[in-house]
């Protein structure tokens, strides 16, 4: 989840550990956003202060049964490797999730990302890129590999997966071979039209490739996001014979 820490975040720290605590949760990371913008406009927290409010709040709350864990989610860092391995060097994380933001300097939230395009030649790049950020940044997780799906449906409809099989499985394969652990994003798992089912046959092919671990995960940007569909996350998880991630105190696989 993301802290005011980020551009987009809503809550500190301290109120994302209060409405852990109310809704029963043991674990949180704060993984809060370091971006690259085609602007050029690095965005990242001051981590001196981040880590100061971290420590913080595993005082405050170890005693309410809260393991708080620190994390950054990195945006599109296989084109930025030398700061952001810099960055890894320079602090230790819990957890480091990578994420695809920007595809061909487009911000891949916006329907515009498809503009002229057909949008299954859209879809392979945004993997194909996914394919090479889990090959080549140590990062714990890949994130919300729905993302461009988003837009996708909002301008064509729910996604027919079997049309990006190829760079889908490539991306897939390279977070099996890599250690990375696949992210459900569990934002959209009501909206309608849904792509529910897409999403299964995307983790019965992670599972195939030897994945086994999901992270299911609210992508939380403000307290009440928290926790949100987790049991329907859940449930596409084990349907595709996959299991829920549980952190462990590990280092970050290379």
């Amino acid at each position: 989840m993301h802290s005011t820490h980020s551009l987009d975040g809503n809550n500190s720290i301290a109120e994302l550990c209060e409405q852990a605590v109310t809704l029963g949760l043991t674990h949180i990371a704060v993984t809060d956003h370091v971006e690259w913008p085609p602007n050029g406009h690095h965005q990242r927290p001051d981590f001196d202060r981040y880590f100061d409010e971290i420590a913080a709040a595993r005082a405050r709350f170890a005693g309410q049964g809260l393991t708080v864990l620190s994390g950054l989610e990195l945006g599109n860092p296989h084109e930025h490797r030398a700061e952001a391995e810099d960055l890894l060097a320079r602090y230790d994380f819990d957890i480091v999730i990578g994420s695809i933001h920007w595809l061909d300097g487009e911000n891949i939230h916006y329907t515009r990302c498809f503009d002229g395009q057909d949008p299954y030649a859209v879809y392979g790049r945004y993997f194909a890129q996914m394919a090479e950020l889990a090959r080549t940044v140590p990062c714990t997780f890949v994130a919300h590999f729905d993302r461009i799906f988003w837009p996708g449906t909002q301008r064509f409809g729910p996604p027919d997966v079997t049309y990006m099989e190829g760079p889908l499985r490539e991306a897939l394969d390279a977070m099996a071979e890599h250690g990375r652990v696949l992210e459900l994003n569990t934002r959209f798992l009501t909206h309608e039209p849904s792509w529910n089912d897409s999403l299964l046959t995307v983790l019965r092919w992670y599972r195939a490739a030897g994945g086994t671990a999901v992270a299911v995960n609210s992508d939380a940007h403000r307290i009440a996001e928290m926790g949100r569909h987790r049991a329907i996350g859940a449930g596409l998880v084990a349907a595709a014979g996959c299991v829920p991630y549980r952190w462990q105190a590990e280092s970050v696989p290379a």
